[in-house]
């Protein structure tokens, strides 16, 4: 048993530096296992509550409606194209007995609209009778409202099944529960993410087997030197009765060993160097949540590499020791060193060595093969992330949000922004499943979002509808959709269905060429993101806000009194994502007080700030931005001018009601006078004037000191209208506010007036029919959307008259930029970089985890290779040493042979790995959560690898080539053997 002994366990420095080695590949097989399956388990965390186990089918053209029926338990909903009124519709015809969805918890009760009639939110005037129409059929439906559903998209329109039982239906939608992982989710983001870990994991696994190969590889060439070492060793034995099948299995048994000696090495190194990586991370302030551990997933990907792993030492072992075993004895008898001190090879002739030999190409060519399969995938990632990541662009998102799936940002933001010219595109994430592939959708304003990502539309025309959509290139090679295809979607955080249809196809770099682009509706009906809200805004050419400026805007103030307390109310706004303070100034008159405005975020707050009361008179009112003139009485009450209203037009004979107002409020006794005729008015503020002869006269008003005229016309063909007052809630509105118009409108004659009031602003139109008793009044409103701060009309009409008009201002743009970019969490990077780090588990600590593990695998492989081939002119190199050369000598020729070997090897390795990488992409191996891995072969990159290969083969040679340098030169010129055993005389075949 003691040359078995001998053989199989004595240990050299070499055989450290290949359990190193082997610890090494290990230790990134570990720390890539734990931190990718950590990364899936983290964000399919994050999804879990979008969880459910119904699915969406969809069934193309059904002949009709009557074949689409199905089983009492689905959910089956049929799609006809129609027009309603000639307008293009997606009409939904509901089953009688439709079966109600409980989804986490919530249970969905489908809309039954009654038979003959449309159901629809914010169409058509209920109750009015309109045509549903296709190219054949037509038919006459009676026009309900309906509220939003969870589901069922608000444009729908939703009507009884046997209402469109003449129809050709466009498709069915089938909605039902399944055992398994649903083919396309009604809620898709947690399946997203559980399908991106199972491709995450399949792309560790082949990773295994690719470090299989450098385990292989550095086995064989430690093993291989080992027995070329003992050849005359070999040869005793084989003489004394050992068996060559003996001896492989001696070698085997020790490559076994260094690989097991690795392995338990190397999950050591693994765990704590990706614990020491995340605790980097975390000194160095960038964003970790990752949870390490051992988890059943990892332990399972850890056994396969176990088990690839000792596989591969087994093969090593015995291809590096079978054919030494199996020669005849007489070529057993030399250490293996050529007369010249060096090996040979069929490329001698062209690139003649000085030193080294050529044995280290192939092993070389393995290890870098596998290191630049590596980098290629790792540009790639680089590469698909770094569009999002552009130069001179930022991300808003709402700073308290957990990720910016939760995120909700207000798309007037975006409004705001670009009328200040600033380049913007407000976006939502939808992480989606369409027959078992994930991908990523993304809710766009398409010319915002091409604005910025500078994508290029290939075929197809841009969306020109809520259910038109583009799809990336990548994407489309992966699930085989094209221009014109339908297709329909589940919700991502929240249950609903949609049906897009394909309209163009785009062009794009890096992640962006594999997404779905919808528009923003679309995306709010398949997110919780609200009706006016965006999860993020990507921005370009925004500067960073000063950290000291206040987000706070004061949009007004006026003097009031509170609890008998005289002052000015102060109104101010947050344009801020997040909650603020400010401290100003406020002067009435000759005196200032300062106070200190707290407002929430995207709110607005009065502060009320006290004041000794002003003597009469007018005195001059300044808050930050805001200042204007108020007039006082003596006891300190704001003197309101006077209101006079009197119709403009008047027939001849006709006797209008006038009424005198102060602040709203009505003014009596006080006195009107037109033409020499006075009244005074009643208690209710008003008196009666006849206007008997044609002419314009001047209607004067007086109360105490104050007097108000207006001018009006008298002629024989005046129409008597309703006289009508404008006004705004709030009259300062922000960029939140969606303020509130209203005109008043009043019957001053002694006959009912019936007439119509339109109010038109920005964004409304809004007609009315009113009818007025004499002496009688209405409000007629209109809310005005949000809009982005400037100035802004309003008009209001009546009948046929001159409009009224109000122009207001919204109040914001001079803060905005700073507020955005001063407040919440504000990101330098386009896209969803953030979203990356946030929602993709860390790619920074990911990404540098695995450069550095690599990086040590590779060379560490690589010196074992270059071990060989410098022992092999071992006895050369202290020919060298004992005749005066000296160390710098000895590695300038190792330089020079290695440059040539590095380059062929380099250039070798990078065909290998293209040609590997390219094979994993046409299978579709390479797509990761959706995106596709795909590396850019520009001559920069090709050059770079390769010169970085040449770098690592260098740094081996002369890291191997040191150690036999830094050894006595006599040591160099002696043979090992196998040291006899004490105790034993000889070496018997046992």
């Amino acid at each position: 048993m003691g040359y078995r002994r001998a053989l199989s366990f004595s240990w050299e420095t070499r055989d450290t530096l290949a359990v190193l080695v082997i610890a090494l590949t290990v230790s990134f097989l570990v720390g890539a296992a734990i931190l990718g399956v950590s990364l899936g388990q983290q964000t399919t965390t994050i999804s879990d509550e979008f969880g459910t186990s119904y699915h969406v089918e969809r069934v193309d053209s059904p002949s009709s409606v009557a074949d689409a029926s199905g089983s009492d338990s689905d959910v089956r909903l049929v799609l006809v194209g129609a027009t309603v009124d000639g307008t293009p519709a997606t009409v939904v015809g509901v089953p009688p007995g439709v079966s109600e969805l409980t989804v986490r918890g919530q249970t969905i009760d489908f809309p039954r609209p009654d038979p003959g009639t449309l159901a629809v939110v914010g169409g058509p005037p209920a109750g009015e009778t309109v045509s549903l129409a296709t190219d054949e059929t037509a038919t006459s439906v009676t026009v309900t409202d309906r509220s939003g559903h969870q589901v069922l998209r608000d444009g729908w329109y939703l009507t009884r099944a046997e209402t469109v039982s003449a129809f050709e239906a466009t498709e069915v939608v089938t909605i039902e529960r399944t055992d398994g992982a649903p083919a396309t989710p009604l809620l898709s983001a947690l399946q997203f993410f559980v399908r991106g870990t199972d491709q995450l994991v399949r792309l560790l696994q082949l990773a295994t087997l690719a470090s299989g190969i450098l385990v292989g590889v550095t086995t064989y060439s430690v093993i291989r030197l080992t027995v070329k070492e003992r050849r005359p060793d070999i040869a005793v034995l084989r003489s004394t009765g050992a068996t060559p099948r003996q001896i492989v299995g001696v070698y085997t048994l020790r490559a076994i060993t260094l690989a097991a000696v690795g392995l338990a090495l190397g999950y050591s190194i693994g765990v704590i160097l990706v614990r020491a990586v995340l605790n980097a991370a975390v000194y160095a302030g960038l964003p970790t949540s990752l949870a390490l551990a051992l988890t059943p997933p990892v332990i399972q990907l850890l056994g396969l590499a176990t088990a690839v792993l000792l596989v591969a030492g087994v093969v090593a072992g015995l291809t590096a020791s079978y054919p030494e075993a199996t020669k005849p004895l007489d070529r057993l008898s030399s250490s293996g060193q050529s007369a010249d001190g060096q090996s040979r090879s069929p490329l001698a002739g062209l690139f003649e060595t000085r030193l080294l030999g050529w044995e280290a190409t192939v092993p070389t060519v393995a290890t870098l093969s596998v290191f630049m399969g590596v980098v290629l995938l790792l540009s790639a990632v680089i590469g698909a992330v770094g569009p999002l990541s552009g130069v001179g662009q930022q991300t808003i998102t709402e700073p308290d949000a957990p990720h910016p799936i939760a995120s909700n940002v207000p798309e007037s933001y975006a409004s705001a922004l670009r009328s200040q010219g600033v380049a913007v595109s407000p976006e939502i994430l939808l992480f989606e499943v369409y027959r078992n592939t994930p991908f990523v959708a993304r809710g766009v304003n398409y010319s915002a979002y091409e604005s910025l990502a500078h994508t290029a539309l290939t075929t197809g025309r841009e969306p020109t509808g809520d259910d038109e959509a583009l799809i990336g290139a990548s994407l489309a090679e992966a699930t085989g959709l094209g221009v014109g295809d339908t297709l329909v979607l589940g919700g991502s955080t929240t249950p609903g269905i949609t049906r897009i249809e394909i309209v163009g196809r785009f062009a794009g770099t890096g992640v962006q060429d594999d997404q779905l682009l919808v528009s923003l509706d679309t995306a709010r009906h398949l997110t919780t993101t609200g009706r006016d809200g965006v999860q993020f805004i990507r921005t370009s050419g925004l500067a960073s806000g000063d950290a000291n400026t206040s987000t706070i805007v004061v949009t007004d103030a006026t003097v009031t009194r509170r609890d008998g307390s005289f002052g000015v109310a102060v109104e101010a706004t947050n344009l801020g994502l997040s909650d603020a303070s400010r401290s100003v100034s406020v002067t009435l008159g000759d005196a200032t007080a300062k106070t200190a405005l707290s407002v929430p975020s995207r709110r607005s707050k009065t502060t009320f700030v006290a004041f000794e009361t002003p003597p009469a008179g007018t005195v001059s009112l300044s808050v930050a931005d805001v200042t204007k003139s108020v007039t006082v009485d003596e006891r300190g009450r704001v003197v309101e001018s006077l209101g006079v209203s009197v119709p403009a037009s008047i027939p001849v004979g006709g006797a209008p009601r006038i009424s005198v107002s102060r602040g709203g409020d009505p003014v009596a006794n006080a006195t009107v006078s037109v033409d020499g005729q006075r009244r005074t008015t009643d208690a209710s503020g008003t008196a009666r004037v006849r206007f008997n002869e044609t002419g314009t006269y001047v209607v004067s008003a007086r109360a105490g000191s104050q007097q108000r005229n207006t001018t009006v016309t008298v002629s024989e063909d005046a129409t008597r209208r309703p006289v009508q007052t404008l006004s705004l809630s709030p009259q300062t509105p922000t960029l939140f506010t969606s303020p509130t118009v209203t005109a008043r409108l009043t019957n001053p004659w002694t006959q009912r007036l019936n007439t119509t009031v339109t109010i038109r602003g920005p964004g409304t139109d809004v007609e009315r029919a009113v009818s007025l008793a004499p002496g009688g009044s209405r409000r007629v409103s209109a809310t005005l959307p949000q809009r982005p701060a400037g100035e802004y009309t309003v008009s209001s009409q009546v009948g046929a008259s001159e409009p009224a008009t109000l122009t207001y201002r919204v109040r914001g743009d001079e803060r905005l930029a700073t507020a955005l970019a001063g407040s919440g969490r504000y990101t330098s990077g386009g896209g969803i970089a953030q979203a990356i780090q946030l929602v993709f588990g860390n790619l920074e600590v990911l990404l540098a985890a695995v450069v550095a593990l690599v990086s040590l695998m590779t060379v560490g492989s690589t010196t074992a290779a270059f071990t060989r081939s410098t022992y092999g002119v071992r006895k050369t190199i202290g020919v060298y040493r004992a005749t005066g050369a000296r160390r710098t000598d000895i590695l300038r020729l190792v330089l020079f042979d290695t440059l040539k070997v590095g380059l062929v090897a380099s250039a070798a390795a990078f065909v290998i790995a293209t040609a590997a990488v390219t094979a994993l992409l046409s299978v579709g191996e390479l797509r990761v959560f959706g995106v596709a891995l795909t590396p850019a072969f520009s001559p920069g990159v090709i050059a770079g690898m390769v010169l970085a290969g040449l770098g690592l083969a260098v740094a081996s040679a002369c890291l191997a080539t040191g150690y036999l340098l830094l050894q006595d030169p006599a040591a160099l010129l002696v043979d090992r053997h196998i040291p006899t055993p004490e105790g034993e005389g000889s070496i018997t075949n046992e």
